[in-house]
């Protein structure tokens, strides 16, 4: 009888770890903004979010992006078996990163041991919108492509309406979304966190004050 609780414990412990497991990588799937493009007259899945979100100011952090091929016989499901993971786009995409009236773009590079994600690595300074822009070539089509952070919480947009968003590439579908840059201002702990552009800030305040006395 013992050894049967005990069993009952364990396997009990086992569902708790593994649900947890679950839960989280469910929570880092779903913190991500997916498109159903034809790019070329062929199907592709492309999802795009923030690295290790949720993700607070000076966090080290970047966008990413998951490319697909979907599957010829079920393309609106982007977990479908027929999906297959593209390969060497690093050469033909780039990321224009934007936030307020500040641009930049930055290359984009494979992740490591996961066919089809693709990283651009940066530090955001700053609590505010930002907008990756994916762009290049996929198929030989030139594509650009824009995802914004979403401010408020929820799934963001669920639709299957199809629009044509440039010359040889269409838009099928769209899934979810991804949060914008939170502040640290209320998880600093135990002392209040600083940014650090509010030290630079504070510190030109200072050397400003100086000058005038």
């Amino acid at each position: 009888m013992e050894v049967k609780t005990k069993l009952t414990i364990i396997s009990i412990l086992v569902s708790i770890m593994f649900g947890s497991l679950y839960s989280v990588t469910m929570q880092n799937v779903f913190a991500h903004e997916s498109r159903l493009y034809s790019i070329g007259n062929k199907d592709y899945w492309i999802t795009v979010g923030s690295i290790g979100e949720p993700v607070f100011v000076d966090d080290k952090s970047g966008a990413e992006a998951f490319i697909s091929t979907a599957d010829p016989a079920n393309p609106l499901d982007s977990d479908s078996n027929g999906t297959k993971m593209m390969e060497g786009l690093e050469k033909t995409l780039k990321f224009e990163i934007s936030a307020g009236d500040k641009k930049k773009v930055f290359e984009i590079e494979p992740a490591w041991n996961d066919p089809g994600h693709y990283e651009a690595v940066f530090y955001p300074t700053v609590e505010t919108t930002y907008n990756y822009r994916l762009f290049g070539t996929i198929n030989n089509v030139s594509v650009s492509f824009d995802f914004q952070c979403q401010t408020s919480e929820g799934e963001g947009q669920q639709e299957n309406s199809t629009k044509q968003i440039s010359e040889g590439v269409t838009q099928k579908a769209q899934r979810g979304g991804f949060g914008c840059i939170d502040s640290r201002a209320d998880v600093g702990f135990p002392e209040p966190y600083v940014s650090n552009n509010e030290l630079v800030h504070m510190i030109n305040k200072t050397k400003g004050n100086s000058t005038i006395e």
